[in-house]
């Protein structure tokens, strides 16, 4: 189930270097007076040495035949022996009975010890507290090594550690199993039966139905999503918690989504039901956070669109903009005139180009959109997304992460307000008092909240939409910043849990000052980044002069438009050479070549952890690569290589590919390419940027979105 290279278990090289071999299998003196010592014989005195500098570099005894010829010609050279064994020399010795009795003495010398019965059952224990949080053999068996090394333990055979490690894998595997399957009622076990097989008349089933993802964001699409988190909602509600390690968690949940619903019911039944209530559950918590990403989203959304119609208000009006400019000229002209005041205030009277309530009418409704103030265009567009915002909160149950409790009053008062019609209404008819609930509102917003309608009803009235908006505004803030948790939810969950508690925060603090390098004392953390921050300053500072892409206007720091610089005839005439003789590659074989030399294919592996059932894992992953690399669909990728289904191309995506497996292929090609000289060619690699280039986006997909200063659907580009 592991191989030798996926692990750190210590082996030799076919063809150390010269630099290994001095620095690695060179015999102090030391050694060499250690193996006169047990034994006469200069035959015997050598393999003495082989054993040692083996053991010292390997952890382990070897069969002297298996160690390279290079090694131990080195070996017989540094002690001074004259020849190196022959082949029948070591295999002679390796069968002897003096070679028990000087690997005794060599672990003796090393302070080592064999792995004997009570050492197994050690490393047996050691190898479940391994598998509590990991989850593939190859790590667990690191974990094997690291502890056997600590503990000064003669390493023994790989296939023994790997026996070690996949039976502690199972154990803890089958112990959580058991838990969650005992925890489960009848009934939930039955709703889990229901939901692998398929109704009538239906195509599919409804364990297939728990994988849905948001498709195009339309609000029909929205609506349907919110149904399907409701549903998922009340299975999830009759499930026990799931009380197991994050990393086991991720794999179990990666593991049920693989399987489909028939897969799933050939499972054993205590592996079945623990399966499909993770499944469940996590896909609860995925979906409450697609919840918060929506809202947010139709919250960015409708103030964006507010935006939008204020510039379009004011471009428009802009005519009437210039009249009032105009006619508040007249007036000063006017009061400037040689005169006495009833001169003045005639003046004044004539040059009005309309009557003063008409002015005082413009002049108000110009004041009303003064100041980029956009709340009144959030009314009309509001209206359409009000359901919708409001099923969010009802599906989220918004909790607040600190003592004060106000937020969690708001929001229950604004559900109230659910089915309400009028424009004003009373703070105290929903539980509020206006001085002690509503003293977070900013000036803006009070004098929409609290308008002329509430001045003219008296005091404790507010306007019912504005106070909605305030509100919902407040929300997507506080989720955005943590101050709000959704309660099950994963990335919006409440961050109070993630952290440690005094005891352990005091007792690692010293060890986290010494990984991280940081100072653990608060005055001394303080003062080391003030002198960083200054020195940073300081260097920026100096430079400032000299950079012709930015300066401070206005005490504002403004931002230059990078100029493309001239191509010379000379750059562009070699670019035309290489581009002419650079042969044509189909992107397919750009594929095998990066996958055969990096051997990408090592890092997909069947996500069950079981063994890999498939022969020709190499091209499998290549084409998997291509399909959804290229974003062709298997479908399409079927029609353009030859020797695969559509079924064969989604099915190992499927069973193979999770986003930890791709993240490290990614590093490791990205690794790989910053190897070469071109990318230093583009920079240091100590910063980043964005060129702001516009791509498209998938829009299939009703969470994502583009960044503020994009006006069309496309996305930023970063580069680095």
């Amino acid at each position: 189930m592991a191989t030798l290279h996926e692990t750190a278990y210590p082996r030799l090289k076919p063809d150390p270097t010269a630099k290994e071999l001095d620095e690695i299998y060179t015999p102090s003196g030391g050694e060499v007076r250690l193996a006169r010592s047990m034994a006469t014989q200069p035959t015997t005195q050598l393999a003495v040495l082989i054993h040692l500098k083996m053991f010292q570099r390997l952890g382990y005894f070897v069969i002297l035949a298996d160690v390279p010829e290079r090694i131990r010609q080195h070996i017989a050279q540094a002690a001074g022996l004259r020849r190196a064994l022959s082949i029948r020399d070591l295999n002679r010795y390796d069968v002897s009975g003096a070679k028990r009795a000087h690997m005794a003495r060599l672990r003796k010398f090393l302070r080592v010890r064999p792995l004997d019965v009570s050492g197994r059952e050690w490393l047996a224990t050691v190898a479940q507290a391994a598998a509590q949080t990991k989850h593939v053999i190859a790590d667990i068996i690191n974990v094997l090594l690291e502890e056997l090394v600590h503990h000064r333990f003669e390493l023994p055979g790989f296939s023994t550690l790997e026996k070690i490690a996949v039976q502690a894998r199972e154990q803890v595997h089958e112990q959580y199993y058991r838990s969650i399957n005992e925890a489960l009622t009848a009934p939930a076990k039955s709703l889990i039966k229901e939901l692998l097989a398929a109704p009538a008349n239906a195509t599919y089933t409804g364990w297939n139905a728990l994988k849905r993802e948001p498709k195009r964001p339309t609000n029909k699409e929205v609506r349907f999503y919110l149904q399907h988190i409701q549903r998922l909602q009340h299975l999830a509600q009759q499930l026990p918690a799931v009380d197991i390690p994050v990393p086991k968690l991720k794999q179990f949940r990666a593991m049920a989504r693989a399987l489909d619903a028939s897969e799933l019911a050939e499972l054993k039944p205590a592996k079945r039901y623990a399966l499909a209530t993770i499944f469940i559950r996590s896909q609860y918590a995925k979906t409450l956070d697609d919840a918060a990403d929506l809202y947010i989203r139709l919250m960015q959304n409708l103030e964006n669109t507010a935006q939008q119609r204020l510039l379009a208000y004011q471009v428009e009006h802009g005519k009437r903009a210039d009249t009032l400019i105009a006619q508040l000229k007249e007036i000063l002209q006017a009061y400037q005139i040689d005169g006495t005041d009833t001169q003045r205030v005639d003046a004044i009277g004539l040059s009005l180009v309309a009557d003063i309530s008409t002015l005082l009418a413009e002049c108000d409704e110009h004041m009303a959109y003064a100041g980029r103030n956009y709340l009144p265009f959030l009314i009309q567009p509001y209206s359409v997304v009000r359901p919708l915002l409001f099923n969010c909160l009802e599906i989220m149950q918004l909790r607040s992460t600190s003592q004060d409790a106000g937020m969690e009053r708001m929001i229950a008062a604004l559900l109230s307000l659910r089915g309400q019609r009028r424009d004003m209404i009373e703070a105290s008819s929903i539980g509020l008092d206006v001085e002690k609930d509503l003293g977070w509102l900013s000036v803006n917003w009070r004098r929409h909240v609290f308008g002329r309608k509430a001045d003219s009803l008296g005091p404790g009235w507010v306007h019912r939409k504005y106070f909605e908006l305030a509100v919902l505004a407040q929300i997507k803030d506080e989720l955005k910043s943590g101050d709000l948790f959704i309660p099950h939810g994963e990335r919006y969950d409440d961050y109070r849990e993630q952290l440690v508690d005094e005891a352990t925060f005091a007792q690692e603090l010293e060890a986290y000052g010494e990984v991280s390098g940081l100072a653990t004392e608060a005055s001394e953390f303080v003062r080391h980044l003030q002198q960083e921050l200054s020195s940073l300053a300081d260097t920026v500072d100096a430079r400032f002069p000299e950079n012709v892409h930015a300066d401070v206007v206005d005490g504002r720091l403004v931002l230059r438009k990078l100029q493309r610089p001239e191509i010379s005839s000379a750059i562009a005439t070699v670019d035309a050479l290489i581009t002419e003789r650079l042969p044509a590659m189909s992107i397919v074989d750009v594929l095998i070549d990066a996958a055969q030399w990096l051997k990408l294919h090592r890092h997909f592996r069947p996500i069950a952890g079981t063994n890999a059932r498939v022969d020709d894992l190499m091209r499998r992953v290549i084409t998997t690569l291509f399909c959804y690399g290229c974003n062709l669909g298997p479908t399409q990728t079927a029609r353009s290589i030859k020797g695969f289904s559509r079924r064969q191309i989604s099915w190992l995506n499927l069973k193979y590919v999770t986003e930890d497996t791709l993240d490290k292929a990614i590093v490791q090609v990205i690794n790989t390419f910053n190897k070469f000289d071109l990318p230093g060619y583009w920079g240091s690699g100590k910063s980043a940027s964005a060129d702001g280039t516009k791509w498209s986006m998938y829009e299939q997909n009703l969470l994502s979105e583009y960044h503020i200063v994009m006006t069309h659907r496309f996305l930023l580009r970063s580069c680095g």
